[in-house]
């Protein structure tokens, strides 16, 4: 009886074996690389950038050349890339080996579980941003106001109403009325907003050819 016992115990074994080789074999667990390199809109390289996987955080960043290296399982469907003074970007992963990305200056968009996450820092997101991008305030507002004309210091915002052969918008720093905006540092800058039409028509003609109002950080927030 003992015999017969060992005897089935050894032909269960023999018929089980080649079925868990199969599955090693299949590969389906098997992890791949992902690598690429991660470059500002400037064509520099950003180091220092955290790489989330399906919203996942994980212990990987860009070197210096904007370089990563990573291992994920087969089931990732998305890659983020995420730099606190720059922003973000998300790329379909797709079984790829090479996925290289451009972050956007989009601080701003960045998704919550980014922003929640102990990599973010992100406690004044724009102004480390302004100090390598713009180097005067006029500058800053060619690139992140959409609807005005600059050139030089002259600014025009289109399709605006103009008054008495004025084309100037009027200025607003912190709700006050300005001249000039010329003394504005950009890495001092929180926000800009482009007033015009029914928007600015509570600063009467002032606010004919539009209201371009900024908001500075405070001394708490530098």
């Amino acid at each position: 009886m003992k015999f017969k016992i060992l005897l089935l115990s050894f032909l269960t074994s023999c018929i089980l074996l080649p079925v868990f080789g199969q599955k090693s074999e299949t590969g389906g667990n098997k992890k791949f690389s992902v690598s690429g390199v991660i470059t500002d809109r400037n064509n520099k390289p950003v180091s220092g950038a955290t790489i989330f996987i399906d919203s996942v955080l994980t212990k990987y960043t860009t070197d210096e050349q904007g370089r990563y290296r990573l291992k994920v399982n087969p089931t990732a469907k998305k890659i983020y890339i995420f730099s606190p003074e720059i922003g973000y970007a998300e790329a379909d992963i797709n079984g790829g080996s090479t996925i290289n990305a451009i972050l956007k200056n989009n601080i701003e968009d960045v998704p919550s579980f980014i922003t929640s996450s102990k990599s973010a820092n992100v406690k004044n997101p724009a102004k480390p941003q302004k100090i390598n991008t713009y180097t005067n305030i006029y500058q800053m507002i060619r690139q992140e106001v959409p609807g005005v004309l600059v050139n030089g210091k002259s600014i025009v915002v289109q399709q605006s109403n103009s008054f008495f052969g004025s084309s100037t918008p009027l200025f607003l720093v912190n709700g006050v009325r300005v001249n000039s905006i010329d003394y504005i540092n950009p890495v001092e800058v929180k926000s800009i907003k482009l007033l015009k039409g029914s928007n600015a028509n509570i600063y009467g003609v002032e606010g004919a050819n539009g209201v371009i109002s900024i908001t500075l950080f405070s001394g708490s927030e530098k």
